[in-house]
């Protein structure tokens, strides 16, 4: 299996992004504020399969001292084959050296991350526009 990588968002079919993001599963996005998100993005990563689009991630950066990643997402046939990785890596070969760089993760995924240098926060807080959704999914304690 080739995995190809792609920046930016010239090639982005906007509806099959929010389609993979919803299947991954990662939640629902409407393609338009999807496409503005990705747009004002520092680097957008996109992997294709046979020109499938089967993963993505995005970060933003003030260039200088601070990223934060997002949207890592993969197809669930092709989780587990190196897609994320490859995403991952991609990405942060793209951010500032030596800024600092934060992630969201899924309750559960946190060993993957541990692999590129993240780890847990003690000082990290979130303010969600639904709280409640948020303590059930795990991302506030």
């Amino acid at each position: 299996m080739t995995i190809e990588i792609r920046f930016g968002t010239q090639h982005l079919n906007w509806p099959a992004l929010c389609e993979l993001i919803r299947l991954a599963p990662l939640g629902e996005r409407d393609p338009e504020k999807m496409q503005k998100a990705a747009e004002n993005s520092y680097v957008v990563c996109s992997a294709y399969v046979n020109n499938e689009l089967v993963g993505f991630g995005r970060a933003i950066s003030d260039g200088q001292y601070q990223a934060a990643i997002y949207d890592i997402v993969v197809l669930p046939q092709y989780q587990g084959k190196g897609v994320g990785r490859l995403i991952m890596q991609s990405i942060l070969e793209k951010l500032p050296e030596g800024s600092l760089s934060l992630l969201y993760v899924v309750p559960g995924k946190q060993k993957f991350y541990e692999k590129f240098g993240f780890g847990n926060l003690t000082t990290g807080m979130g303010r969600f526009p639904d709280p409640e959704k948020a303590h059930r999914n795990g991302y506030l304690v």
